[in-house]
């Protein structure tokens, strides 16, 4: 992790490769059913994206959202309800026993509120989190990260599979666990 910023320069830099793909998915899009192929294979790549990035801000950058930021909570809550709609969307944009102009639909809904989040969060949450932890503590985080990426970018956290971070949101919210200061525990 070279960025001064740690762990949002790592987000940052999903973010910006996730929105060079939705450009690339915008123009496929465009052309409707004539692209059909290129606009799979796109969708496919961008749920690889999706999977780890996703993943990492629950396992990663909410917790300290919750922790640090004023009304995190509320915020973290709705940040994890958006990346349910996008993964229900995404499955839907790609669900084959769908008709083509459905899947069609939900790929330009998949765009636009995957847009939205992430422009959220680069734009508001982002410098809200900068101003409230300390770079020490996003450092450390970003460091935490690289580590549990064994395989460089886009292989799932830990080894484990993709979603594993909701999992253990899940857990810690109802166990009253707190994983967020172990580095030993997902």
């Amino acid at each position: 992790m070279n960025s001064p910023d740690g762990l949002l320069g790592e987000l940052c830099t999903e973010h910006r490769a996730m929105e060079a793909l939705l450009r690339r998915l915008d123009l496929v899009h465009a052309r409707g059913e004539h692209a059909v192929a290129e606009g799979r294979r796109l969708l496919v790549e961008l749920r690889g994206l999706l999977d780890e990035h996703l993943a990492v801000e629950e396992a990663y950058f909410y917790p300290l959202v919750r922790r640090h930021v004023p009304a995190g909570g509320a915020l973290t809550d709705a940040a994890v309800h958006t990346h349910v709609t996008v993964r229900r969307l995404l499955a839907r944009a790609m669900d084959e026993r769908l008709p083509a102009a459905d899947r069609t639909h939900c790929t330009g809904s998949l765009l636009v509120v995957l847009r939205a989040h992430l422009g959220g969060e680069s734009e508001r949450l982002f410098p809200l989190v900068r101003a409230a932890v300390p770079a020490a503590e996003l450092r450390r985080h970003g460091e935490r990260l690289a580590a549990a990426r064994p395989g460089g970018p886009c292989s799932p956290v830990w080894g484990l599979p993709p979603g594993t971070g909701a999992i253990a949101a899940v857990r810690d919210r109802l166990t009253g666990h707190d994983s967020a200061d172990r580095s030993h525990s997902p």
